[in-house]
């Protein structure tokens, strides 16, 4: 880069947050209304009935690939919603769909995303609710970042014995970031308890969420 071209961020200092934070909103907000439109007229005509096969089979296409697509646009407006300050007492299991979801709408089809845990009795932990959901999607958004074509599999788990909860992020994308050196930092803070830990070799990369049990549930 040229020294004396800056960037964004150098430009803007500390405007550049809420600047980038205005351009998102409004960018998912009239994407998400022109998306509604195309769900509406597209739902309109296969209610009304069509004669041609083919645009009957296109229609449909187009109806539930904007279903995805406004799907992805209702999780990125409510990641974009300021987080609680404070840790909650949250269920395990919903916490782990939670991240799922919105990581399986945002990951390429070439990523398998792998959920492990839910055949078990579920669990009680006090996190940053919010916070989790950011930084397990930094996690991902770290590993697909350093990848040219992404190939692999994430694998987000949870076991848990009597009194604590492991939460498992286990990424085989040969991505190699430097960043996987900070990602104990970047989660440190999920609660005032949790221990972090992790390890990397050939294969995989794998941290290790440690919260202790608030409670259990027999449900």
């Amino acid at each position: 880069m040229d020294p004396s071209q800056t960037t964004h961020p150098d430009s803007l200092g500390p405007f550049y947050r809420v600047y980038l934070e205005f351009i998102v909103r409004r960018v998912v907000h009239d994407l998400g209304n022109s998306i509604s439109g195309i769900n509406s007229l597209s739902d309109y005509h296969l209610r009304a009935g069509i004669s041609d096969p083919a645009l009957q089979e296109t229609l449909t296409l187009i109806r539930e690939s904007a279903e995805l697509s406004r799907q992805l646009l209702v999780a990125v407006g409510d990641i974009l919603q300021p987080a609680e300050p404070d840790e909650e007492l949250v269920r395990v299991q919903p916490l782990i769909e939670e991240v799922a979801k919105f990581a399986s709408l945002i990951l390429p089809k070439s990523v398998k995303l792998e959920i492990i845990g839910a055949e078990q009795k579920d669990a009680v932990i006090s996190v940053l609710r919010g916070h989790f959901l950011r930084k397990v999607m930094a996690l991902i958004a770290m590993d697909m970042n350093e990848v040219r074509i992404a190939r692999g599999a994430i694998r987000l788990g949870w076991i848990r014995d009597e009194k604590h909860v492991r939460i498992h992020y286990r990424s085989t994308l040969p991505a190699g970031s430097p960043l996987r050196e900070q990602a104990p930092a970047l989660l440190a803070n999920l609660s005032r308890s949790v221990e972090i830990n992790a390890c990397s070799d050939a294969e995989a990369f794998m941290l290790t969420m440690t919260f202790p049990v608030v409670e259990l549930t027999e449900d």
